[in-house]
Formats: C-alpha cells, structure tokens, sequence
C-alpha cells in the first residue's frame, strides 16, 4: 500500500541467474540493465581469459558480481562513493563466490586513484557504468516505489541527467588500455547524445544497443 519495492520487502531480486540481496541502501536491479551485462560480454569477448575491468557506481554490486562470474580469471574493481552501498554489494559478492572483485570507496575514477590497488592506470580493458542518468527535475515525477524509497543519489544525474556520464567519458581514456572499451547505461531518448559525447571525444567503434523493450538503453565505444 506504501509502494516500497517489492525487492526491498522480499530483500532480495534476480539479475543474470543470480539472487542479489538488496535494500534500501541500493537500487533494484532491472532487466534493462542485463543488457550493459551483455554489451560488455560481447565487446570484451577476445580478453575473456585474464583482463581487467572497472564498474563505477556500482550499488548492489549486480553488473561488476554478475561479470565476474562470467570472467573468472578476470580482475574486477567495482567503485562507488556510498559506503552503505559497498557494504550490500561486498555481501552479495561474498554469498556468491565472486572473489575475484575488489570494492574501493570514491568518486568515480578517483577510488581507483586512491585506492591502494597494485597497479596503476592505464590497465583495464573494460569500464562499465550505470550512472545516476534521471533529470533532477524528472526524480520528482518517479513512480512512487522509486521516487519515495530508491537512494536518490543512485537516480539523479544532474539538470539533463548527463552529469556523471560526461565525467566518465572524458576521464576513461586515461584508465583503458589501447582498444579498451567503455560501456554505459543510459536513459530511454539520451542514446543520440551519448553517442555523440562518445564521438567528440574521439571514440570509435560507437554502438547503441537496444534492451529488451527497444529502448537503446547502452551505448558504448573504443578508446580514442
């Protein structure tokens, strides 16, 4: 009658034939995001023994645990600037015998800066997000199940809901390897500008990738 997310009364939600232990700390993971789980297989596919990949913002933990599993030779850092957050997604992975993730507490890249790991940039093949990309004008307008017990700071990207992903485009090259590929989730209508702020910034190989609603809901990119 309140509707608090079903997930967070069960405590729990699947994402990629996992459970992920999940409350109010963390968004629910969605189906959508499956598909950034997807792109990052794909486009990854020829260092899929060994490599390393970065997830930034990563909540529950449920794209860098679910990646990880598939790789499990793979080195997985996994960042985000909630403590409360970590604490869920180190848990989840943990239950779910991904050992091969580390979780470091920061500011998109600035966890890897500081984070005491053993081996500096530029290193990863990979770096996935799924940034807060909501309008801050459009939270208000949220469903009520997200809009009254979603974290607000895992939802709100900034007055058109591109602020991180624009700091995360233009700090990346710097942390991929030569043909690294970076991959982010995006909001239904901002793909065409996603791709463009990929171009201008000089990526190549820039693809849109269509969830299972038709809603080019991933775009992602080769390092300049």
């Amino acid at each position: 009658r309140a509707h608090e997310p079903m997930a967070y009364l069960r405590g729990e939600r699947e994402f990629y034939g996992h459970v992920f232990k999940v409350d109010k700390r963390v968004l629910v993971p969605r189906p959508d995001t499956e598909t950034l789980v997807d792109v990052a297989k794909e486009r990854t596919a020829h260092v899929s023994m060994g490599g390393r990949i970065l997830d930034l913002c990563t909540g529950s933990g449920c794209v860098a645990i679910s990646l990880a599993k598939l790789r499990p030779t793979a080195d997985v850092v996994a960042t985000d600037v909630s403590p409360d957050a970590l604490a869920v997604a180190r848990d989840n992975a943990r239950r779910l015998g991904a050992y091969n993730v580390s979780f470091v507490e920061g500011d998109l890249f600035a966890a890897v800066d500081v984070g005491g790991l053993p081996w500096h940039p530029p290193v990863f093949e990979l770096v996935v997000s799924n940034p807060p990309y909501i309008a801050s004008a459009e939270c208000e307008t949220l469903m009520p199940d997200v809009r009254d017990f979603e974290p607000r700071l895992a939802l709100d990207g900034g007055k058109d809901g591109l602020d991180l992903v624009r700091r995360i485009v233009r700090d990346a090259p710097r942390y991929l390897v030569p043909t690294g590929v970076l991959a982010l989730e995006i909001g239904a209508g901002q793909a065409p500008d996603v791709a463009t702020l990929l171009a201008e910034h000089g990526y190549t190989e820039i693809v849109k990738t269509k969830d299972l609603s038709g809603i080019e809901r991933v775009v992602s990119g080769v390092r300049p």
